[in-house]
């Protein structure tokens, strides 16, 4: 017998186990060893496009499957990113194109040559007016790396998160772009003159942006006169110059559970920095897509579940077609595709329905439990007579889903 309701509590009781025993079946097991094995050697959209295994692991991960045979289409989304307002992904109303761009991001961080100018420098994309909250899981984390002549490249990590600013940063709540600025500068003065100390600075420009700049360097050696070998050979390089580069790019974060925060210089990681996510991401839509082959209901539901945490309007309702369906179907809303119908729908939604709440789980659960009872008595009653009572009305709107939530958790138990 179809039970949506009892369906759904089920799996909803022990998520991890859930995920857990679909991660364990043989095509699942397979099909993400492959990908963990293989998706540290992609370094170009080509190569995520040419590997037909990976490239169908990662549309299913991001919920674009039925995407899957568009190539031409998902090169020109994984080409331009998402990084120019223009960008072809930015550019589309579904956002899944630009959290796939985002999550294979080809072309992460910034460089920039000192060969026509006499220095070569970065400036962040970003206005750091006002402060930063570092008190809890926020991190920056990149490498800064400097080409220094044709044979001499030097690098710095860069982690700035509440243990590493502690002691520079007097309120690690609201810490400055001025603060953020010294930090980074005093990290690269810790990774020695082995490294970049002394060859690359970070400042504050004049949009109250970062800018990270090549410095001139000079070490006389040992003797400390010009002249000389070995120890006391003498070490030279000029700010700028065709040699002279520098270049950002983002590493994994310090510990699992840590947020990725924008500072100008974009958060993406390499995919095989994200291979986890993403694997987490395929195995939660197989999930909902296995349980949907028996129960549309059932998948509409785990996705509300998983979705409806990060949508703030009525119109984020109305443009995503699986919520818009658990919405309509709790408020009893019929389906309509005129604009000013649209407009009169959203302004329902977000009178009928604090969205906000949607964050709470235990809320989100309440309204899915609505759902589902109602989702029960509109396409389950032939397995159920009890609901079928509540169904013979004739429609949704006629029935109270808090009544139908009593009926559906006394038959089965809940």
């Amino acid at each position: 017998m179809v039970n949506t309701s009892l369906n759904y509590r089920l799996i909803a009781k022990d998520l991890n186990a859930s995920l857990a025993r679909k991660a364990a079946t043989p095509e699942v097991a397979r099909e993400t060893a492959y990908y963990e094995a293989n998706i540290g050697k992609v370094k170009t959209p080509e190569d995520l496009l040419s590997d037909r295994r990976l490239y169908a692991y990662a549309m299913k991960a991001m919920g674009l499957e039925d995407m899957t045979y568009a190539k031409a289409f998902m090169r020109k989304v994984l080409t331009e990113g998402v990084k120019d307002p223009r960008s072809f992904a930015n550019r589309l109303t579904d956002d899944r194109y630009k959290a796939f761009a985002r999550a294979f991001d080809f072309a992460q961080g910034a460089s920039a040559s000192g060969a026509s100018v006499d220095f070569a420098q970065l400036s962040g994309s970003l206005d750091l007016t006002g402060s930063f909250d570092f008190s809890g899981i926020n991190e920056v984390s990149f490498s800064l790396t400097s080409q220094l002549d044709a044979n001499t490249t030097k690098t710095a990590m860069i982690v700035l998160n509440k243990t590493t600013l502690s002691s520079l940063a007097a309120d690690l709540k609201s810490v400055t772009a001025q603060e953020i600025a010294a930090a980074i500068n005093s990290q690269i003065d810790a990774s020695g003159e082995t490294n970049l100390k002394g060859k690359v600075q970070v400042g504050i420009g004049i949009r109250n942006n970062l800018f990270v700049q090549t410095m001139a360097y000079t070490n006389l050696g040992a003797d400390g006169a010009s002249g000389g070998t070995d120890f006391d050979a003498d070490a030279v390089y000029f700010a700028g110059g065709s040699n002279r580069t520098l270049a950002i790019a983002n590493i994994p974060l310090s510990a699992p559970g840590q947020t990725a925060l924008d500072i100008g210089f974009g958060t993406g990681l390499a995919p095989d920095a994200k291979a986890k996510s993403v694997t987490e991401a395929y195995l939660r839509q197989t999930l909902e897509a296995d349980a949907g082959a028996e129960d549309t209901g059932l998948r509409l539901a785990l996705y509300f579940s998983r979705v409806a945490p990060s949508v703030r309007s009525g119109y984020g309702i109305l443009g995503d077609n699986a919520l818009s369906q658990v919405v309509k179907t709790v408020l009893g809303l019929p389906d309509s595709t005129g604009a000013s119908a649209i407009d009169r729908q959203a302004a329902i939604i977000e009178n009928k329905v604090d969205l906000s709440s949607f964050q709470d789980p235990a809320a989100l659960s309440r309204f899915i439990q609505k759902f589902t009872a109602i989702w029960d008595a509109q396409n389950n009653t032939a397995s159920d007579p009890i609901l079928a009572l509540f169904a013979s009305r004739g429609s949704s709107s006629g029935v109270d889903a808090d009544l139908l939530l009593s009926v559906t958790r006394n038959r089965s138990g809940g």
